[in-house]
Parts: structure tokens; sequence; C-alpha cells
């Protein structure tokens, strides 16, 4: 996993030393670890996928799959600040310090914001763990908004302060795009097409297992579909395309296939399945 990361950030070590430049590449590979590392304590505590390496393997194929991600420090950066706020959501179930959890959640995704515009569209997964949990006390849909203003203020202010004056202070909101042209390139196109192919296959399946839960069960499925929703919505409707949008559902993509390869009878399926998705990022830093 490591050693993909430096690879697919290979032009570092081709370039002159730099020790700004050796600092945030350190940084990102921190945050990239970081997410692996937080993913795999949520999916087991929240008895989202069983204890197998399952999950720790599907992140690192899947994020390698993607060079262009790994590449681009923003998305790890928003990346692992929406998973922390999606292990907040998740926990709604217990319906333990809720007004805690609502308003940390509203702030890590604002923070997301900060480094991927579009980020700010997983507030409607707050909304839908509320939803799916069937966790119905109104006080809690305003936390959101009071997280909001209160974000907001202290970013204005932030912002003042560097400008010097209010007048002087520009903020910039970015538009709709659909400009999918990015993704005519081979080695973008391959991970996206494999990664649509597997979500409608272990989709399907995944609804399968939870018309099989328990009903106390059956609400958290709902949620981790709810989060891939979002995070689909977020990759189609952000201005600037490059494929590394799509690390954004990598953690929960790799909740849904594990709990697939988990579920699978068939060993000789399972198998074939996993050198395919093991053998991707191999062949995608081939061709880059």
């Amino acid at each position: 996993m490591t050693l993909g990361f430096f690879y697919s950030n290979r032009q570092w070590v081709i370039e002159p030393f730099n020790w700004q430049e050796t600092l945030r590449l350190v940084g990102m590979w921190l945050l990239f670890i970081s997410t692996m590392f937080i993913l795999n304590f949520v999916a087991q505590k929240n008895d989202l996928t069983k204890r197998s390496a399952y999950g720790v393997l599907l992140f690192a194929a899947f994020s390698l799959s993607l060079p262009v991600a790994l590449k681009d420090g923003a998305i790890l950066l928003a990346g692992f600040f929406i998973l922390i706020a999606l292990r907040r959501i998740i926990s709604f179930k217990s319906e333990l310090y809720m007004e805690r959890k609502i308003f940390d959640a509203t702030l890590w995704i604002l923070l997301a914001a900060l480094a991927f515009y579009f980020s700010w569209l997983y507030l409607i997964a707050i909304y839908l763990g509320l939803l799916l949990y069937n966790i119905s006390n109104p006080r809690y849909l305003f936390i959101p908004l009071i997280a909001f203003i209160s974000f907001t203020v202290i970013y204005y202010s932030f912002l003042i302060l560097q400008a010097g004056a209010p007048a002087d202070v520009t903020i910039e909101f970015e538009s709709v795009s659909f400009d999918f042209g990015a993704y005519n390139k081979v080695k973008i196109l391959i991970p996206i097409a494999f990664f649509i192919a597997l979500m409608l296959w272990t989709v399907w399946k995944y609804l399968g297992e939870q018309r099989n839960a328990s009903s106390g069960s059956k609400s958290r499925y709902s949620v981790i579909l709810g989060l891939l929703a979002v995070g689909l919505l977020v990759i189609a409707l952000s201005a600037h395309k490059t494929g590394a949008e799509w690390y954004l559902i990598v953690p929960v993509m790799t909740i849904i296939v594990s709990n697939f390869l988990e579920h699978t009878e068939s060993p000789i399926f399972k198998e074939s399945l996993l050198w395919l998705i093991v053998l991707l990022p191999v062949f995608i830093n081939y061709i880059a």
C-alpha cells in the first residue's frame, strides 16, 4: 500500500530534493494510511463487516487504482474528514450524545468542503441518517444549521484577518458541471467502469442481505446505501472532474464489497474477483 502510494507520486523522486514537497508528500501519505485505519475501525466497531482482512485489502486496491487521487492532497484531506463525519452519522443508531454527534459531523463535512467544494453535499447524509434510523426529535433538525452558522462566522473572521478588511474578502462558489471529458482517458475510464460494474453487482447482493437482516440491522444497511448515493451525487455535480473525486466513495464501496465477499459461497468466484481487484491497480499504474 505504501509502495503503491509513493509509486503513484514517483515524480517526487525524479525531481530535485525539496523539503516543502517532501513534507507535503509525507502528510498526504499519513492521511491515506489514517483513512484506512479509521475505516477498518468504523466497519468493525459498527458490525458493518466481519473481522477479516478484506477491508484493508479492498481499500488499498481501490485507492491505488486511482493514482490521480493519490496525487491530490485536497481529495485525500476531504476523504479523511468525510470518513470521520460518516463515523458519527453511522453511530446515530445508539441515539447517545446525539447533539454532539450531529454538530461534529456537520463541522467535519464543512472542513472537507474547504478542501473539495462539493463535499458540502454530505450534509444530506446527516438528515438521511436521522430519517433512516427513525430518529424523530425535531430539535436535531436545527443542529446542522447552528453548526453551519458557527463555522461560517469563524471562517469569515479568518478571511477578514487574512485580507485585512471586509471589503477585500472574496468568496467563490463553484458551479455544477456535467463535463465528464476527463473520463475519456483510459487510465481513468478503466477503474471507474470497473467500480460501476462492481457496485451494480454487489449493491444488488447488499439489498438481498438487508432483506434477510434483523429488523434492528436493516436501518444500518439503508444508511450505507444512502451514503453511497450521496457520494455518487457529489461525483456527478463536481465542477472539476479529474477522476480523483471517486476516491470519496472508496470507503463505502469497501464496506459493501467486503460484505459481498464475506457472504459469497463460491470460493472460486471469490478468489477470481479478489485477484481481479488486486491486479487492477497494477494494470492501471502500468499504463499510467
